[in-house]
């Protein structure tokens, strides 16, 4: 029987979320000096560095959608505003999670070297969040790009423009609420 390894992939991936935010960019030599592992540890857990930010990027993903879906899943307009809030507020409730997914491009680790099963992992990542939002367009009966941009692109830009650099303000909240009610009332 192996042993249990001694350390938090959650503390893992919020350690590279702060090099990405400070470097723009992360190796294996930054993790281990910023956590402490051995970079042996790294690989027999995470394979490679691609694959440490596939995984990472993943875990940031899944925290942030069950309270989008959870959010979306609401009754009316006002889920969809829920919904677009909880992007500022995940970057305030997890500052080190919402780094990875603000500066991690699925770009830089869906190479040939990772694992198969993360690769289709990474890019089913978003399936159920699209099919969400299709189907919320579908009960407020509005177009379904009205409902991206108001639930994805409005609130992931207003949050990028404090990211990494500073912490995402509460003030963001009124006015991604105000542009999500302005666009799905259009149409």
């Amino acid at each position: 029987m192996g042993r249990k390894p001694n350390f938090d992939d959650k503390a893992i991936y919020a350690a590279l979320g702060r090099i990405l935010a400070e470097n723009g960019q992360a190796t294996l030599a930054d993790i281990r000096e910023a956590t402490g592992l051995s970079t042996g540890s790294l690989y027999h857990r995470f394979g490679s560095r691609e694959g440490l930010m596939a995984e990472a990027w993943l875990f940031a993903v899944w925290e942030f959608q069950q309270r989008f879906l959870a959010a979306l899943n609401r009754e009316g307009f006002a889920a969809g505003v829920e919904a677009a809030l909880e992007t500022p507020r995940f970057c305030r409730r997890e500052p080190d999670l919402s780094l990875v997914l603000v500066c991690c491009r699925s770009s830089e680790f869906l190479c040939g070297e990772l694992a198969p099963e993360l690769r289709a992992r990474a890019a089913n990542a978003n399936t159920l969040a699209m099919s969400a939002i299709a189907d919320f367009s579908r009960r407020i009966d509005r177009p379904l790009m009205a409902c991206q941009l108001a639930l994805v692109a409005f609130p992931l830009g207003a949050v990028r423009m404090f990211l990494p650099k500073r912490p995402v303000p509460p003030e963001i909240d009124d006015y991604v609420r105000k542009a999500v009610a302005v666009t799905l009332s259009m149409g």
